[in-house]
Formats: C-alpha cells, sequence, structure tokens
C-alpha cells in the first residue's frame, strides 16, 4: 500500500510540475490565451495538454522533494519557464497592435477606440482588426501545433529542476521585444511615408490656398487612400506575422 501510495504520489506530483509550465505558457500564447476565452476553458486546454505531453517529458523527478524550499523552487521554475514561453509568443502578437496603431495614425483612424478582446486594451480599429485576424491565421495554419511542439521541446534546454537564469532570460526577452517592436514597425513603414508626404502636401496646399479647408476636404481623401493601402497589404502583413511566429516556436 505504501508503494502504490509513493507512485500515485510521484505521478500526480510530475503531472502537475508539467501542468505548472503547460499552464503559465497557454495563459499568455496568442489563441490560447486571450481574455475572451473563458477561463474555465482555458483550464481544461491546459489540463488536456498538460496529461498528453507528460509521457513525452524527459527526465521528471523520481521522487517529491522531502524540503517545502525545493518544492516550491521547482514549481517556481516551471511557471518562469512557462511565462517566458507564452511571453515571447505574444510579443509577435503585439508586433500588429503596434503595427495597426501606426497604420490607424498615418491614416486618420487613430480616435476611434475599440474593445481589443485579445488580451490589449486601448487598441484602434486597425490594430484589432489586426491581431483577430493574426489570431485566426494561428489556427488556421496550424501554428497552435507549433506553440505545443516548442513547449515540450523546451524542456531540453530548461529542464525540470534545473535553475532558472533569470539574467539570460531577461536578455533574451529584451531581443525579442526589439524584434517585435522592429516586425510591427516595418509592417507600417509604407503607412508612415504616405502620412508624411500627404500631410506635407496638405502643409503647402495650406500655405498656397490659406481660405481653404485642407482638412474638411483632405481627411476623406486620406482615410480613402489609407483605407485601399490596407486592403492591398493586409495579407502581406499577416502572412508575415505568422512568418515570424513560426520562426521563433521553431528555433532550437
Amino acid at each position: 500500500m505504501d508503494s502504490l501510495e509513493a507512485l500515485l504520489s510521484i505521478e500526480v506530483y510530475r503531472s502537475f510540475l508539467v501542468f505548472a509550465r503547460v499552464g503559465a505558457a497557454l495563459m499568455l500564447m496568442p489563441g490560447f490565451g486571450e481574455v475572451a476565452v473563458p477561463a474555465r476553458l482555458r483550464l481544461a486546454m491546459g489540463l488536456v495538454v498538460s496529461l498528453a505531453l507528460t509521457p513525452a517529458v524527459p527526465a521528471l523527478p523520481v521522487s517529491v522533494p522531502a524540503e517545502g524550499s525545493a518544492l516550491v523552487a521547482e514549481i517556481g521554475g516551471e511557471l518562469v519557464a512557462g511565462l517566458f514561453l507564452g511571453a515571447a509568443a505574444r510579443l509577435f502578437l503585439a508586433a500588429l497592435q503596434v503595427a495597426g496603431m501606426l497604420m490607424g495614425q498615418a491614416i486618420g483612424l487613430a480616435n476611434p477606440f475599440t474593445p481589443m478582446g485579445t488580451g490589449f486594451e486601448g487598441g484602434t480599429v486597425v490594430s484589432g482588426a489586426l491581431m483577430i485576424a493574426g489570431i485566426a491565421f494561428v489556427f488556421a495554419a496550424d501554428i497552435h501545433y507549433l506553440m505545443i511542439e516548442a513547449i515540450l521541446r523546451s524542456y531540453a534546454r530548461m529542464p525540470v529542476g534545473a535553475a532558472v537564469e533569470t539574467q539570460a532570460l531577461a536578455h533574451r526577452f529584451a531581443e525579442l521585444t526589439a524584434s517585435s517592436f522592429r516586425l510591427g514597425v516595418g509592417f507600417a513603414a509604407p503607412f508612415m511615408a504616405f502620412g508624411v508626404i500627404f500631410n506635407l502636401a496638405l502643409g503647402l496646399a495650406n500655405r498656397m490656398l490659406p481660405n481653404l479647408a485642407v482638412f474638411f476636404v483632405a481627411t476623406p481623401a486620406m482615410v480613402l487612400i489609407g483605407l485601399t493601402m490596407l486592403s492591398a497589404t493586409a495579407i502581406a502583413t499577416i502572412a508575415g506575422f505568422g512568418e515570424a511566429l513560426s520562426g521563433l516556436l521553431a528555433a532550437p
């Protein structure tokens, strides 16, 4: 009876360790961790994925730590690893928000705010549309499978029970933040160039025709041209986001 109880205890502990990393990662990853997804459904997904991955996770502990400090350290390490994985993937979704904010600013659609429903607050209509399209692309292109695979492969670089290298994680997170911001600015670069040229032309027109209500005449044209550009570049923007996210998840 004692051996059976010990076996059950270690199996439950192993499953809980896997759930700590998987649940923390899925809580932040695009698609799985959106605020529009009910909390019970997110919890159920975390439990199902954890149970599926537990037999494949290497080097799980063979006993439950006797000391409370060691127990807390192991669970805390798994939570940190999972949060890093989820936050790293969400950074590339944030690139779409950056791009949408800059696009909206350039084409005169930065003022109409809309509820995001994607974990980010205070977004514009353009950023909200891009992020919803990005989440749909994640599932349509089966990138969510890459997310689960990336969680499993993370055990090779961050084994269970290993000391958390906070300095290395912070450095890597800073690099990913910079990459995400560059990606978002790159998506919005044509719109920013258009905004500069269009507003420069408006300034010259106002100097030449002071009595012309430039703002009321030019704003509809700016919005129309901006929406035309958005419709022409939206597919490439979403595809670029998917490629960047897939590259991150497939990295060793």
